[in-house]
This record gives structure tokens, sequence and C-alpha cells, in this order.
């Protein structure tokens, strides 16, 4: 299941970053990358609650993002990283729908960037989630 949850986040990341970057409607984009990924009931719902979670959350998301890394403007913050980091966040302290390991959410994101992003994507990201986690997740950082 951890390949196919995977699978999901990877087409999470490329929706997110195209509607983030176009204006191509969500519902749309949504409709046609469940017919492109044909993935099983319970991968699709996980699917439509990451994608429509965190578009919903972004300007949340994005100032937990500006406080953890301020250095780094979301406006001027690379496509990719700021919709993998979105991604994490909303997993990490919104969806509470099943409770992923901070861990295993922390080392998805790495890998979506270092796969995804520029050569700074996978270092940038694991210290913004690590801020993150400190300051919201007090009661989990013994799992870290």
């Amino acid at each position: 299941m951890a390949s196919l949850r995977h699978r999901v986040r990877i087409a999470t990341l490329q929706l997110l970053f195209e509607v983030d970057a176009t204006d191509h409607p969500l519902d749309v984009v949504i409709e046609r990358r469940v017919k492109e990924e044909d993935f099983p009931a319970d991968a699709e719902r996980f699917f439509g609650r990451l994608t429509v979670g965190v578009w919903e959350h972004r300007s949340y998301l994005d100032r937990i993002i500006e406080e953890a890394a301020p250095n780094w403007p979301v406006t001027q913050m690379p496509g990719v990283d700021k919709a993998i980091l979105r991604i994490a966040i909303f997993e990490l302290l919104i969806d509470d729908t099943e409770r992923t390991p901070v861990k295993a959410i922390i080392n998805e994101a790495v890998e979506l960037a270092k796969h995804f992003g520029s050569d700074n994507s996978s270092r940038f990201v694991n210290g913004v989630l690590g801020t993150v986690v400190n300051r919201y997740i007090q009661d989990q950082q013994e799992d870290i």
C-alpha cells in the first residue's frame, strides 16, 4: 500500500502544481487525473481528500510555511517545493482521517523533493517540516 500512497502523493503534487501555476479549475483537473491514474477506490478517496483539502486550506498552509521559513516568501518559492510542503503540512496538522506517522510524512515529502525538486529542495523541505513539527506537534516529537 505504501507504493500506492506514494503514487497518490505524486499525482497530488502534480495536480497542485498545475492548478497553482495555471487557471485550470480544480474539479476539472481532479476529474482528468482520476481517469489517468485509475486508482482503486481507497486510493481515489485519499487523492480527493489530499487535493481538495490542501487546496481549500492553502492560505493557512502558506502562513505556516512562511512562519517556518521566513526568508522564503511562498510567492517566491519554487512551485514544486510549495506543493510538497502544503501536502505534508496538511497531512501533519489538518487531515485527521488517518494518522500517518510524522516520520513517514516527512520521509515521503523529502523523497518527493529529491525526485521532483531542485538540488536543495530535499534539505529545504526537511528543514521546514522539522520546524513545523517542533512548533505544532509537541506530543509526537518522540516519534521523530
